[in-house]
Formats: C-alpha cells, sequence, structure tokens
C-alpha cells in the first residue's frame, strides 16, 4: 500500500511539472519573439530618423535659398535704374528725413474770437502811455490805456507779451477796446504759428490781420519771428512789419522793422 501512494504521489507530480512547464516555456518564446519584433523596428525606424535630423538637407536647399536672394535683390537694383532721376530723389528723400522742413509756408487763415468769459477787473486805475513793468517798456501812444495785453488783462499774466505794444499802428486810434485787444490776441497767437500763417479778425466796420513771414535764429541762438501786422478801418490800411526775439525766460523782444 505504501509503495502504491509513493507512486501514485509521484505520477501525480511529474503531471504537474509537465502540465505547467510547457506554458511557461510558450510564455518565454513569445516574450523572445515579441522583443525581437521591437528590436527590429527600432532598427528600421533608426536610419529613417537620422535621415531626417542629417544637415544635408539644409545644405541642399542654402544655395537655392542664396540664389534666389541675390536675384531679387538685382531685380530691385534695376527697377531703381528705371526710374527717373526726380522720382528717385523724392523717394530717397521721403526715406531718409526725419525731421519735416521748417521753413515751409502753410497759409492757412484763422479767425480770432472773443472768450466767451471775458474776466475783467471793474476797477482799475488808468495807466500811463509809456511805463514800466519788471523792467519791460509797456508803450501805448494810440488806442485805449488798459494793463495787460489782449486778453490777459493784467500786467502779470501778460508778461511775456508786453513789448509787443512796441509794434502799434496808428489806425488803432481808431479802434474801440474790443477791437484793439483782438488784434492783440493776433499778435500772441503769431509767436505758437507756423509759417504762412494769418490769424484774421473783424469786428464791425474794422478788421485786422497778423501773419508769420518767417522763422530763424540769431548768432546767440534766440530764435526769432517776422511778422506782417495789417488793420483796416473806415476805408483806410496801415501795414507794419516787426521782429520778435525769444529769450531764455519766455519773455518776447520786439524791434520794429518798418
Amino acid at each position: 500500500m505504501n509503495r502504491k501512494i509513493t507512486l501514485l504521489t509521484l505520477f501525480t507530480l511529474l503531471a504537474g511539472t509537465s502540465v505547467i512547464s510547457p506554458d511557461t516555456a510558450f510564455a518565454e518564446r513569445d516574450d523572445n519573439v515579441s522583443n525581437d519584433r521591437r528590436e527590429q523596428r527600432v532598427e528600421k525606424q533608426r536610419p529613417q530618423r537620422a535621415e531626417r535630423n542629417t544637415p544635408q538637407h539644409v545644405e541642399r536647399e542654402r544655395p537655392q535659398y542664396r540664389e534666389r536672394k541675390n536675384s531679387q535683390r538685382t531685380e530691385r537694383f534695376e527697377r531703381r535704374e528705371q526710374k527717373p532721376a526726380v522720382s528717385q530723389h523724392r523717394a530717397d528723400q521721403k526715406r531718409y528725413s526725419t525731421v519735416a522742413p521748417r521753413h515751409v509756408e502753410s497759409r492757412r487763415t484763422y479767425r480770432v474770437e472773443r472768450p466767451r468769459h471775458i474776466v475783467r477787473h471793474r476797477y482799475y486805475h488808468p495807466v500811463p502811455r509809456n511805463r514800466y513793468f519788471r523792467g519791460i517798456r509797456i508803450y501805448r501812444p494810440y488806442g485805449y490805456l488798459y494793463p495787460g495785453f489782449g486778453y490777459y488783462y493784467s500786467d502779470h499774466d501778460a508778461f511775456r507779451f508786453l513789448a509787443f505794444t512796441a509794434v502799434t499802428l496808428a489806425i488803432i486810434q481808431h479802434l474801440d477796446e474790443p477791437q484793439q485787444r483782438m488784434h492783440e490776441h493776433a499778435l500772441v497767437l503769431a509767436t505758437t504759428a507756423e509759417i504762412g500763417d494769418s490769424h484774421y479778425w473783424g469786428s464791425g466796420h474794422s478788421s485786422g490781420s497778423v501773419t508769420l513771414l518767417y522763422i530763424g535764429s540769431d548768432a546767440r541762438g534766440r530764435e526769432y519771428r517776422e511778422f506782417r501786422q495789417e488793420v483796416t478801418t473806415g476805408g483806410r490800411t496801415e501795414t507794419s512789419y516787426a521782429r520778435a526775439y525769444l529769450n531764455s525766460n519766455g519773455r518776447w523782444d520786439v524791434t520794429k522793422i518798418s
């Protein structure tokens, strides 16, 4: 009996190992086959990727790109030579000119309007025709007497433009105070105008204008402006020319030309 039992146990053990061992063997073989296939795929793909990353393809295209670029340059040069000299000069001037020319007449006309809100001093003492304020001579031989200049109703506010009273006209004697202030305000606007700009005013039967003629600088580097002023009233017109110099403190000095 013991022999039979031992034989049965040995048989069962042998049968179990025979059943298990083929599966594991087949599994190991399948794994080896799959690994071999993966390695073959990688080996096939590696040369293709290497070919894509090689700089040979880029080196082939570089001469073509250079030839195309050189051809474009030659075409542009030929077109430029075919242009007329005048048009080419204008094109170069537009291309390389960074600062617009200053001495170019615009010939624009602006109308001087009275301000909507006028701040008037109800009571101010009459001022003399010849006086000084901070070293500036204020001289009004004609017209109405009042402090300030234009629409600046005090000498302190009109400090920069008080010297313009030296270029007054005799015909201003026939204007009233609002007309006289309008003309003075046109002189103030001329200090910031462009060459050729005219500031025109009209009130009743009287009118006037101030036109900027030239902008330059003297030997000391001061900017100056030459302008023409005209006043018409009663069928008579009077004209004068003056030059105003801008000082470092922002004040204008005026010299009468004619």
